[in-house]
């Protein structure tokens, strides 16, 4: 008897140690999903997750490559710079027979940057970006040819998001809401179809 007991408590202790518990929290019940590493927030202290949203619509890079070449080479104008005509697009004034390519770009009465947006023939083409005084992401959106296109995202004053809108081919297909304080609150998802 005094010789089973040691060999049956270390195959006891083989047996957990090759448990399958993987990266679970230490103590999680068998089942339970693997511990996820939260991301690293970027330069602006804002920790992104992944996108929680498939669209079918074309990808940053293929929209960009509408462009002739980097959108820095194109025009950076004032808002108060363009006209937006009876046809939907926009156009630089004294300009006005060809739409307008490039960013327009909004300040704070400080200076500081308030919106940037990247037009192409005249239509939102790629990112729409807002920020709060101070420099913090207020919002952005993502055009593809003037269509809405992904994930719209805004966040709160303190860097936390707010809210995501799922939307492909210019279809809304749902959204989540947080609370100041980072937690979701709301979850809307559209039927395809």
């Amino acid at each position: 008897m005094n010789i089973r007991f040691p060999f049956l408590f270390l195959a006891v202790l083989l047996i957990a140690g090759c448990s399958e518990a993987g990266d679970r929290e230490v103590g999680a019940p068998a089942g339970s999903p693997k511990r996820v590493d939260k991301p690293e927030p970027d330069e602006r202290g804002i920790v992104r997750e992944e996108p929680r949203f498939a669209s079918s619509d074309r990808g940053l890079e293929e929209i960009m490559e509408d462009f002739a070449g980097s959108i820095d080479t194109f025009p950076t104008v004032d808002q108060g710079e363009t006209t937006m005509k009876k046809n939907g697009r926009l156009y630089r004034r004294g300009l006005e027979d060809e739409p307008f390519t490039g960013t327009v770009v909004e300040s704070f009465p400080d200076g500081s940057l308030s919106l940037s947006t990247t037009f192409y023939q005249g239509k939102p083409h790629g990112f729409q970006k807002r920020s709060f005084p101070g420099g913090v992401m207020a919002s952005e959106i993502f055009f593809d040819k003037g269509i809405l296109s992904g994930t719209k995202s805004k966040w709160w004053k303190s860097g936390h998001i707010r809210e995501e809108e799922y939307w492909d081919g210019g279809k809304f297909r749902g959204r989540r809401l947080w609370d100041e304080a980072g937690r979701l609150i709301r979850e809307e998802i559209v039927p395809a179809g």
